[in-house]
């Protein structure tokens, strides 16, 4: 177990290449992706992980093509929700499985989510019950998509681009170059030596137990 300073918060040019990898093709090995960053296959591994573990990656998933699979009904939703209540009515509508996406906009509406039910009735059924329950919020607008002409990432990335982590301890944003706890091969992140500290000092027996030998 050790810690040390991160050299730079933000993404190299080896980074850029395998997240734009991953992002145009996600089945695409490391090995392949190694040959295109002219690097090893243990250093794209090991940058995956250090990317997972500062939460750059989410998940690598399929992503499908709406166009090729009957789904049903896709419908954009635009909300005017009170200020007041913008955080709870997000995290309900993220507890909804029809519910695939959500927004915070500016504008006369400032909550926008993409919708997948089975039938214009389930889609009326679902604005009738589970929006209209919803306090505070209204339905501005809901439009169904008749053809997905192009769906990618919603990130857009490029080298020496700065990074926002969030500190293991505290929550809080991190300002500047974080420290980094190295656990096996896992990593956590701090904004200072104090939240440092307080962690190994709260999960220092558990982390100790967790070290492999």
């Amino acid at each position: 177990m050790s810690w040390c300073i991160i050299l730079s918060a933000e993404l190299d040019k080896t980074d850029f290449i395998i997240l734009r990898a991953l992002m145009e093709d996600g089945r695409r090995s490391y090995r392949q992706i190694a040959k295109a960053a002219s690097v090893s296959t243990p250093t794209v591994e090991s940058r995956v992980k250090r990317m997972m573990n500062m939460g750059i990656i989410k998940k690598i998933a399929p992503m499908l093509d709406p166009n090729k699979i009957k789904i049903g009904i896709v419908a954009i939703v635009t909300l005017r929700v009170e200020a007041s209540k913008l955080d709870n009515v997000a995290g309900k509508l993220a507890e909804i499985e029809e519910v695939r996406n959500i927004c915070q906009t500016t504008g006369e509406s400032n909550l926008t989510i993409r919708i997948v039910v089975d039938s214009v009735d389930a889609l009326n059924d679902f604005l009738s019950t589970k929006i209209a329950g919803l306090e505070g919020a209204t339905v501005i607008s809901s439009n169904i998509v008749t053809k997905t002409i192009k769906e990618e990432q919603e990130a857009t990335i490029r080298p020496s681009m700065g990074l926002r982590l969030i500190c293991d301890f505290c929550g809080s944003e991190i300002k500047g170059e974080p420290l980094i706890l190295r656990i096996n091969d896992q990593e956590r992140y701090f904004c200072c030596k104090g939240c440092l500290e307080q962690y190994k000092e709260k999960y220092g027996a558990k982390m100790r137990a967790s070290i492999k030998p």
